[in-house]
């Protein structure tokens, strides 16, 4: 018995489209959804990479660029107040040679330096008094004889406590520093350090023998200020004593010499800057405790050490006549 199949009829021509438009419909939408796949993995790479980019960047400035730019900070900081505190210091030398009575100065000290915002803030600053107290003694003696009608004197002119002060810098990207007003001086230290003269004291010899000396005296001890702000530093003149010899009836001794004596902890710096000048050869000049290395505060190397030792400078000259000016300043510091 024959099977009976039923032949398939050949589709339609509409048929035909229709199949052939699926086909390229699927293969349309497969190429579309390989693409978006594509797309979908490179936004977090490249998310991954941008970020990447960024960690690398800070973390370049942060390491690099940061402590570079702050030390600069740092370093132009120490600049700004050592040339306060010398203007400071040479205001006070003129007020007390044109004897200014009553005169008042106000001078800003700069307390913070620069910052890097948001990643560094200023670096802060401290005001203290200097500390050149020892054994009963402090600041500056000056010694000397004269001869009169009644014979000769010994006179002693003294500088009392507070002749001074230290501003120390709390540098964080630079070295620690030091600017001090030391009894006309200006005077910049660093630890482990030379403590060098930056302006000199008005302490002065010429080539022909005529000493002259200006002691700006404190008469009251300076204040603490510390922080980031600016401090002010106020002075009032109040008294200006005078001498000068020779003079009408009286004259230095003769074959005498003034002696100089300056207790400081920065006594390195007073003796390397008095034995470096020309005009004080003749001088004999010597300083205590003797040096016994690197670490004596008499050391030509001293390496300094904040609040170590105070060193006593004794500087003999011989001369041929004799100003000595000393100005009395009531301070504050605010």
């Amino acid at each position: 018995m024959e099977s009976f199949v039923p032949a398939l009829a050949a589709p339609s021509r509409s048929d035909a489209l229709k199949l052939s438009h699926g086909r390229r419909y699927r293969t349309g939408a497969h190429r579309r959804w390989r693409r978006r796949g594509r797309r979908a993995q490179v936004a977090p790479v490249a998310t991954i990479l941008g970020l990447l980019l960024v960690v690398t960047y800070i973390a370049t400035f942060l390491s690099t660029t940061l402590p570079e730019e702050m030390s600069v900070n740092d370093l132009n900081h120490d600049l700004l107040v050592e040339n306060q505190v010398g203007q400071m210091s040479v205001v006070t030398t003129q007020m007390i040679l044109t004897d200014s009575l009553y005169g008042q100065e106000s001078f800003p000290i700069s307390l913070g330096s620069a910052g890097a915002p948001p990643f560094a803030g200023p670096d802060a600053a401290a005001v203290v008094p200097l500390n050149n107290y020892t054994g009963g003694t402090y600041g500056v003696y000056v010694n000397y004889s004269i001869t009169s009608a009644h014979g000769t004197v010994p006179v002693s002119a003294v500088s009392v406590p507070g002749a001074g002060f230290v501003v120390g810098l709390r540098n964080t990207y630079a070295s620690a520093s030091e600017v001090a007003f030391d009894d006309g001086a200006v005077i910049f230290a660093q630890p482990a350090g030379v403590p060098t003269i930056a302006d000199p004291p008005p302490i002065t010899l010429t080539s022909t023998g005529a000493l002259s000396i200006v002691l700006p005296t404190f008469v009251n001890r300076i204040g603490t200020e510390s922080g980031t702000s600016t401090a002010l530093f106020t002075e009032r003149l109040q008294n200006v004593q005078s001498v000068a010899l020779p003079t009408a009836g009286y004259s230095i001794t003769s074959g005498s010499s003034v002696l100089i004596t300056i207790f400081s902890p920065y006594a390195a710096a007073w003796l390397n800057y008095y034995t470096g000048q020309p005009t004080f050869s003749g001088a004999t000049i010597a300083c205590t405790p003797a040096p016994t290395g690197p670490h004596s505060a008499c050391s030509p190397s001293y390496l300094y050490v904040p609040g170590g030792q105070i060193g006593k400078v004794t500087i003999s000259v011989p001369v041929t006549s004799l100003t000595l000016t000393q100005g009395f300043f009531g301070i504050t510091l605010g």
